[in-house]
């Protein structure tokens, strides 16, 4: 059985098993709502940008990274790395967004990886934007 790494002090989301990823389904507790951009015409001069649902209902693991202080303009603010993990769906990609439905937390994909290409497990690597509270 090989592990694959998640954070320090925890026990791996994914393991790999018999060449085959099994995904620790104890801790898809959450279900979210995966969206997608929709780039409208133009207004006034700019594109107006909406998020439209691309899956509903998707269970997930949603487990910490890290978090950071960064200064902008001035100002700290948090930004918290995470990896969101989900049963695999063709389609999701990156700049894509996740919506946690309990409390409305958003979390913006940087990365998507098909866990040994087996088309699984998907491992999404997010941010958190909003107030993630």
């Amino acid at each position: 059985m090989i592990s694959l790494p998640f954070a320090d002090n925890m026990p791996a989301l994914v393991q790999i098993r018999n060449n085959f990823p099994v995904i620790d389904v104890g801790r898809m507790r959450h279900t979210v709502t995966i969206q997608q951009q929709a780039v409208s015409g133009f207004d006034a001069g700019g594109q107006t940008v909406a998020w439209s649902d691309f899956l509903t209902d998707v269970q997930a693991a949603i487990e910490p990274v890290r978090g950071t202080d960064v200064i902008r303009a001035g100002q700290t603010t948090a930004q918290l790395f995470l990896t969101i993990g989900i049963w695999f769906q063709a389609g999701i990609l990156p700049n894509m967004r996740v919506v946690n439905v309990s409390n409305g937390s958003m979390y913006l994909i940087q990365n998507v990886e098909n866990v040994m290409e087996q088309d699984v497990v998907l491992l999404l690597t997010c941010i958190g934007i909003g107030s993630n509270g």
